[in-house]
């Protein structure tokens, strides 16, 4: 049986099998109660109660080698089957490569009314600011991280001290904040000036990592189109994608799709991962697509470049229990290993979706496991929502009318 037709007992049951949960894990998915009162009131203001979405996993990605479970939450059902489908084709052709870069958070001390003999003074004291910031957190140091660069960057009115802040496994929003704030009080002993503020930078400059899969044109070929069309007329719209304004954006945003599900699954700040994907994207003067593709030894060639602001430890990370089951899921031990993980999705949920516009259509697919979310809305549930499921995708009408004449005929009314 494939797993997506199977009960949600019954993958949980398959999970424990195989070794990607534990029967302690599998109890905590069971009892449907994943967030206690209080750790709700300690994440949240005037908090009433738990909102909750799909938690499901996509399949067959293999990434530098390993093989991965990716838990995905999403209310959209056609993201997670379409990262699994690409994920498929990939392993068929050797799975994907990936190449994190540094790990380096970037944040910034920003000042005001500073006289010239007050920069001369902070230029003067380079190493003494550097060492106050290195001593800030002195656990990071512990941990094999710390400050990796410090400098001035002047703006009209402004003195920017920019510090660079390799937080090893942490996503570190706090942690850098906490630096910042620190020195910020040695330098203000320094000058006459003021300090504006002092906060970090969700640029994701210095978490840019780049994905590639070469996929064999026999994994593209629909029953009307050979593969090596199908590859063709992706590198035409992904090429399409650079021209213009309009389709990057909705490239991208398929990208986005599995990248900020996977976020959600892992307790990571995908509000943070959508500012430094989209000011990236940006940084040429004109919106451009994270992923190029292309023709190369017969095969088509894809390669995702794009900042992944994320970690594997501390904060919602650490306190949401569903985050940790999906990190024991993955066997994720660190944060780079995950950002690898996480490229490959955003670079998979893209080979699907380009694949799909290029030959059948998006709404095909996209509507039929639709089917079942419009069959609840109309009423249905237990037997009902696949039978009335399956006579909507047989009339390929899907519409909320359609759902509801369907349930009646079905009740007999």
């Amino acid at each position: 049986m494939k797993i997506y037709e199977m009960t949600n007992e019954e993958r949980i049951r398959l999970l424990v099998q195989t070794g990607y949960l534990t029967t302690k894990q599998a109890e905590l998915l069971q009892s449907r109660r994943t967030i206690s009162l209080d750790l709700a009131n300690s994440l949240s203001e005037n908090q009433i109660g738990s909102f909750s979405l799909p938690y499901g996993f996509a399949t067959d990605f293999v990434v530098d080698g390993q093989d991965y479970l990716v838990p995905m939450v999403i209310e959209e059902p056609s993201v997670i089957a379409a990262a699994s489908n690409a994920a498929k084709r990939i392993k068929n052709s050797g799975g994907f490569r990936t190449f994190p870069s540094s790990r380096v958070v970037y944040g910034q001390i920003v000042l005001e009314n500073l006289t010239e003999t007050d920069i001369e003074t902070l230029e003067k004291k380079n190493s003494e600011i550097f060492e106050c910031a290195q001593q800030a957190h002195p656990s990071l140091i512990k941990r094999g991280g710390g400050i990796v660069s410090l400098r001035f960057n002047r703006y009209d009115g402004f003195l920017e001290i920019e510090l660079g802040i390799d937080t090893v496994d942490a996503m570190g929003a706090n942690m850098v904040n906490s630096i910042l704030e620190k020195t910020a009080h040695k330098i203000s002993s320094l000058v006459s000036g003021d300090i504006l503020c002092s906060i970090l930078s969700n640029s994701g400059q210095g978490q840019v990592i780049t994905a590639e899969a070469a996929i064999d044109f026999e994994q593209l070929k629909t029953k009307s189109m050979s593969g090596s069309e199908v590859a063709f007329r992706i590198v035409k719209l992904a090429n399409f994608a650079k021209q213009s304004v309009k389709r990057a954006v909705t490239h991208n945003k398929g990208i986005m799709n599995g990248i900020d599900a996977v976020y959600l699954a892992t307790g990571n700040d995908f509000r943070a991962q959508e500012a430094a994907a989209h000011s990236f994207a940006f940084e040429s003067g004109q919106y451009q697509p994270f992923s190029e593709w292309r023709i190369k030894d017969g095969q088509l060639l894809g390669t995702l470049k794009m900042p992944i602001e994320l970690g594997s430890v501390g904060g919602a990370i650490s306190a949401l229990p569903m985050a940790q089951l999906s990190l024991a899921i993955m066997k994720i031990t660190n944060s780079k290993q995950l950002q690898s993980v996480v490229a490959a999705v955003g670079l998979a949920n893209n080979l699907s979706a380009l694949r799909a516009l290029v030959t059948t259509g998006i709404q095909a697919g996209h509507m039929g496991l639709q089917s079942k979310s419009l069959a609840v809305s109309a009423g249905a549930s237990g037997f009902e929502i696949e039978e009335v499921s399956k006579r909507m995708n047989q009339t390929k009408n899907y519409t909320i009318e359609n759902a509801k004449n369907i349930l009646m005929k079905l009740r007999g009314k």
